[in-house]
């Protein structure tokens, strides 16, 4: 059976209100239960942490608890480091390792800023570009969107650093939804990425977000070109 946590984890993941580049951002812990077409699998936590070095540290950690996904062992830890600048979050360096029991999957980015290159390592292959103002990888897009929420903003651009590349990754608002999750009911604003198709289906990546709880997510969603769709439902956090 596929296992499609990855992708989803890559494309969702980070979830913080960010006001202003001197707003302090307090650290968080959320439990997400990850679910394959409607059946849970696994559990999905994500930890928001000041280093106190003026960086901060997300990380994701998904394992298989159900179904194939515990039977494979599935294990999937992704960290980014990122900082603030003027109120937006920008990449330092990012890992992605994901452990079954016939597959293994590495990822290593530096954000070099002082060489103006991104430097990605990924099984044999290693990649070199150049780096642009106010990069963030892909864990970071959720982050990115939370802020933007919070200010109001109207249009939800970003650049994400992928292997070889930026990608210039752009999200639409949708009309507010009430949404019930395992944590609680929840007023919320759905975000959808734009402009993905592919296969015989169309690829699509939407997250929920509530102001009630500091912009967090309370819902991750991921259809594949294939049609299978991987969610996230909160169950828990310490957010108020």
């Amino acid at each position: 059976m596929k296992i499609v946590f990855a992708t989803l984890i890559l494309n969702f993941c980070a979830i913080a209100p960010a006001l202003a580049a001197d707003t302090a951002i307090k650290p968080f812990h959320a439990e997400y239960a990850t679910l394959r077409n409607g059946s849970e699998l696994g559990r999905t936590t994500l930890d928001l942490n000041d280093n106190g070095d003026g960086s901060w540290t997300f990380r994701s950690e998904t394992r298989g608890t159900s179904g194939m996904a515990k039977i494979v062992g599935v294990h999937i830890v992704e960290t980014s480091r990122f900082r603030w600048k003027d109120g937006h979050p920008e990449a330092l360096a990012y890992d992605y390792k994901q452990d079954a029991a016939f597959k293994q999957h590495v990822r290593h980015a530096d954000f070099d800023w002082k060489a103006g290159e991104v430097r990605v390592s990924e099984g044999d292959g290693h990649f070199t570009y150049a780096i642009a103002p106010g990069i963030i990888d892909r864990q970071a897009v959720t982050l990115a969107l939370a802020r933007d929420l919070m200010r109001g903003a109207t249009a939800f651009d970003y650049k994400v650093a992928v292997k070889d590349r930026i990608e210039n990754m752009r999200y639409a608002r949708g009309a507010n939804e009430t949404l019930k999750v395992p944590a609680g009911e929840f007023k919320t604003v759905p975000m959808q990425r734009e402009g993905e198709l592919g296969g015989d289906h169309k690829r699509v990546a939407r997250s929920w977000f509530t102001e009630s709880l500091g912009w967090l997510p309370v819902q991750i969603e991921q259809t594949e070109k294939k049609g299978d769709t991987v969610t996230l439902k909160l169950v828990s956090t310490n957010r108020r």
